[in-house]
């Protein structure tokens, strides 16, 4: 995992540095888009676009993290929103740095910068969260290639409505999935480190772990709030 890590943050990295020289096939996906949309095909883009924005991840994964919390699984409650949270923060961030407009073609107004795509990045990890716990509760070969099946289905749809909606660049969706991927293997390395030393299980965790959370619901109320009524660079 150590190894697929660093190759996602490697292979995000190339794609940022270079991502001017696929200006000729973003260009030609964008342009080639419109021939394929239609009123229904929209209206069900424009609802995928809302379940999966990241404010709307970010206040999902509030409520999870929050039911872990209460029924004693805080490591795994942490790792979710602390994952949503921070990541969500590095993609905003990212925006602001790479400053990448938007197509102007759009069928759906979004504001702010477009690489990387929040809405590809955040579906990778807290799908990918999600797929972890159920990875490590259902340990049968079938069940563990049916979950990996829908994850990457999951993925494929959020990033194909991203592209659909012209409201990306196809290269601001696989720099959103590279760095999902690079930061979801990077989240779960630091969950496996601490239970492999039993520190979760320890009294002084548990007791870290309350600080913890709560700093990192200030984090996501931070993202959601400044999502929706700031100028947060976009998701």
């Amino acid at each position: 995992m150590l190894a697929a890590c660093l190759t996602f943050l490697l292979c995000f990295l190339l794609l940022t540095l270079f991502r001017t020289t696929f200006h000729l096939i973003d260009s030609a996906v964008n342009l080639w888009i419109p021939s394929i949309q239609s009123d229904m095909l929209t209206t069900i883009a424009e609802g995928i676009a809302v379940i999966f924005d990241t404010t709307s991840l970010v206040i999902i994964s509030l409520v999870i993290s929050g039911v872990l919390f209460l029924k004693n699984y805080k490591a795994q409650g942490l790792l979710l929103l602390g994952a949503m949270g921070g990541g969500a923060l590095i993609v905003s961030t990212l925006k602001a740095l790479e400053h990448v407009a938007r197509p102007t073609n759009n069928i759906l107004f979004d504001n702010g910068f477009s690489y990387p795509s929040g809405h590809s990045a955040g579906c990778i990890v807290f799908g990918g969260v999600l797929a972890y716990f159920a990875w490590r509760h259902w340990q049968s070969m079938r069940s563990r290639a049916l979950i990996a099946m829908e994850l990457v289905a999951m993925v494929g749809v959020v990033g194909f409505d991203r592209v659909y909606l012209n409201v990306h660049w196809l290269s601001d969706v696989f720099g959103g999935w590279l760095f999902g991927a690079f930061w979801l293997s990077f989240v779960v390395l630091v969950f496996r480190q601490f239970r492999m030393g039993r520190k979760v299980e320890s009294e002084r965790f548990s007791v870290v772990a309350n600080w913890l959370y709560v700093v990192a619901v200030i984090v996501a109320v931070f993202v959601v709030l400044f999502s929706m009524f700031g100028d947060f660079t976009g998701f």
